[in-house]
């Protein structure tokens, strides 16, 4: 494959080659890398690396590039896992739910789950005070909610989004 081989704009999915791959491997690490850098490594160069990233962005394959934050140093460093549950008869109020988990700073991830929960959502806070304002806002809000079981995370031994990328080296 040459430098001007490109992922075609009318491809209807992210079809992606191994150079896609390379790319996105060493991108999700470090956003901020130089594409001399990425290129240099891969075997293209820096031209078509930028081109190949532009088309993964568009074509939202690259979703987005963030800053990793410090929770500890804005406050925020008690990580819990919270289970909710309904019970069945009030599952229309869980749309509502979703939306306040979805507008929640304090609320980094959020699942619909199968098994004893109907959500479970990690959340970053500043200390049990905090978290428990959140609970009673949140059951204020949705008097529906039947449980909500907590987790507090002791000590974090994997946090990351990294996707694992077959082909990426």
């Amino acid at each position: 494959m040459s430098d001007s081989d490109d992922l075609s704009a009318a491809e209807p999915g992210p079809a992606l080659d191994a150079f896609d791959r390379r790319i996105l491997a060493r991108v999700q690490q470090d956003c901020h890398r130089p594409a001399e850098s990425i290129a240099a490594e891969i075997g293209l160069s820096a031209s078509a690396v930028q081109r190949r990233l532009r088309r993964l962005r568009e074509r939202g394959v690259i979703r987005a590039e963030v800053a990793l934050l410090d929770p500890a140093a804005l406050g925020a460093g008690l990580t819990l896992i919270a289970g909710i549950g309904f019970e069945r008869e009030h599952y229309a109020a869980l749309g509502r739910l979703r939306a306040l988990l979805a507008a929640e700073p304090a609320v980094q991830q959020a699942y619909s789950t199968t098994g004893d929960n109907d959500l479970v959502v990690i959340l970053r806070v500043a200390d049990m005070p905090a978290y428990d304002q959140l609970c009673a806002r949140l059951m204020a809000q949705v008097p529906q909610i039947g449980r909500i079981t907590t987790q507090v995370v002791i000590e974090p031994l994997k946090v990351g989004l990294a996707l694992p990328v077959p082909g990426g080296d």
